[in-house]
């Protein structure tokens, strides 16, 4: 055979080949096509009639070697009879495996799909009915899917409430299981706290999905948030953290649980103070305000029990919290410790403190915008000073007529008053102060910040002025008894308490003439 014949024939056998290869070429991507026309058709009927929602597909591909491989972008599902409205389901990008005859399959079943940046959103509830219409009757889809994998998820739910912001939800790495229609199915997750920083880790239930009324959805799960510095709050500082459960549904959830933050302190002002809360509260998911019902803050030693609301107000970029306060069982020394900064609580014992606490938003420090009004009693109180101490007991001595004897005074201290915090400066409208033999009535203030006192009234003595001495000023004073003895008291003296905490100093005016004289370092020795 000579070399034409043979270039001949190869050249038609590559003709043939050449053919052939592009038979096959064209029966593949016939056969892709095909696949991907029926496989875009599948996915949208699936979703139109699951989501009862118009679908939007930017982007479709499959793969049919090695497996069949679904892909694409800018999948949006949109609420019907609503023009203009963000979509309820919107993902950038996705991708799953499929079996040839998974598309015929029924019930169809997916191993596994991956979600690319969802996001979902749900509408005022008065709006959604109109949204969308009844799914009364409706077919809904045979599909399973045995794991969704979202590397980022943001759920915003829209409130009633006019001037509200939507409630902003950032999820990551998002896990389903067990993903079907009229079922419900368990999630597990991380959620993005921008205010104590951190991240919370989640796990639950979810479902089943109510087309109707997507914001009625029921959840419930736990969760766990820990090391959340609170020093990004002015004022406060300590490292918290949080677990707790929740059940309800998107638009109203029930949460119970617990806080710890072992190094609680209000900055600039007091020592750190171990703080654990328990508390049982109904969030608003459509605006994140929450109704608390109560909560029980254990502050050192002392239980201090909370009712009220914390709204949130992003226009002020904050929450409003308004609370009603009482302490069941609480020590004076552990609330001072939050409030002076002394190595030792100048004053020690049980206190019932009754007041209203207003905390708005702002980047202002708590102790700065903090309000309080209430009033207080402090019963049996004993003070650290031993030099306090002294003087105190010299007082109850005198008060009592029995200056001489040593045994007759004591120091132990009764105090109550009505008082309103504003601008870090507490008011005094009415503080009563008493030992054995004396007390006393002040109106005045106290400023945190600086620990400055400036206070006013009387002191009201059982004894007569000139039982208070011996001797020869005894039997002088006996002459102007008359004019201190008044409102039912052997003595009554105008005077001030000034100074500060660590230094205050006590003003008596007699006759026009004030003498004072300091009481000593309340925060010094026992």
């Amino acid at each position: 055979m000579n070399s034409a014949k043979v270039g001949k024939i190869l050249g038609i056998s590559a003709a043939a080949v050449s053919l052939f290869v592009l038979v096959l070429l064209l029966a593949a991507y016939s056969r892709k096509r095909a696949a991907e026309l029926r496989t875009r058709d599948w996915i949208v009927q699936l979703l139109e009639e699951r989501f009862q929602s118009d679908v939007e597909l930017e982007d479709f591909h499959v793969n049919v070697f090695p497996r069949m491989g679904v892909g694409g972008e800018g999948l949006s599902l949109r609420y019907r009879n609503k023009s203009g409205a963000p979509p309820l389901i919107r993902v950038e990008k996705f991708s799953f495996e499929l079996g040839f005859w998974g598309i015929f399959r029924i019930p169809h079943r997916i191993q596994r799909i991956h979600l690319h940046r969802m996001v979902i959103t749900i509408p005022p509830k008065e709006q959604r009915a109109a949204a969308q219409p009844t799914t009364q009757n409706k077919k809904i889809p045979q599909l399973t899917v045995a794991e969704i994998e979202c590397d980022d998820a943001q759920l915003l739910i829209f409130s009633n409430k006019p001037g509200k912001y939507p409630l902003d939800w950032e999820i990551h790495n998002l896990i389903l299981t067990e993903v079907g229609a009229n079922k419900a199915f368990f999630f597990h997750g991380t959620l993005t706290n921008a205010k104590p920083k951190g991240e919370i880790a989640t796990r639950g239930q979810f479902g089943p999905w109510l087309i109707d009324d997507p914001g009625a959805t029921p959840v419930f799960g736990t969760y766990g948030f820990e090391n959340a510095d609170l020093g990004p709050f002015p004022g406060i500082a300590g490292i918290l953290s949080s677990t707790g459960e929740y059940k309800g549904q998107l638009d109203t959830l029930e949460v119970e649980g617990q806080t710890t933050t072992l190094d609680f302190s209000l900055d600039r002002v007091g020592k750190p103070v171990p703080l654990h809360t328990d508390f049982s509260a109904t969030v608003d998911g459509t605006n994140g305000d929450t109704l608390l019902h109560p909560v029980q803050a254990v502050l050192g030693q002392s239980v201090i029990v909370a009712n009220g609301s914390v709204v949130n107000m992003p226009e002020k970029n904050g929450h409003q919290i308004t609370l009603d306060v009482s302490t069941p069982k609480a020590r004076i020394e552990d609330i001072l410790q939050l409030a002076i900064n002394s190595d030792k609580p100048f004053l020690r014992g049980p206190v019932d403190i009754k007041a209203k606490l207003s905390l708005p938003p702002g980047k202002v420090k708590v102790i700065d915008k903090m309000q309080l009004d209430g009033n207080f009693v402090i019963t049996n109180a004993r003070w650290s000073s031993s030099e306090v101490r002294e003087k105190l007991e010299s007082l109850s001595r005198h008060a009592k007529g029995q200056p001489e004897d040593e045994d007759a005074g004591s120091a132990i201290t009764g105090l109550q008053g009505s008082f309103v915090l504003k601008d870090s400066i507490i008011h005094f409208s009415k503080l009563t102060f008493s030992v054995p033999g004396a007390g006393v009535e002040l109106a005045g203030t106290y400023d945190i910040n600086g620990q400055k006192i400036d206070m006013q009234g009387h002191l009201r003595m059982q004894a007569k002025l000139s039982q208070t001495v011996t001797g020869a000023k005894s039997f002088f004073l006996k002459a102007i008894d008359p004019f201190f003895s008044k409102n039912g008291a052997g003595t009554e003296l105008p005077i001030t308490i000034t100074g500060t905490q660590e230094s205050p100093v006590l003003g008596v005016t007699v006759f026009h003439k004030k003498f004072e004289k300091q009481m000593g370092k309340p925060g010094g020795d026992k």
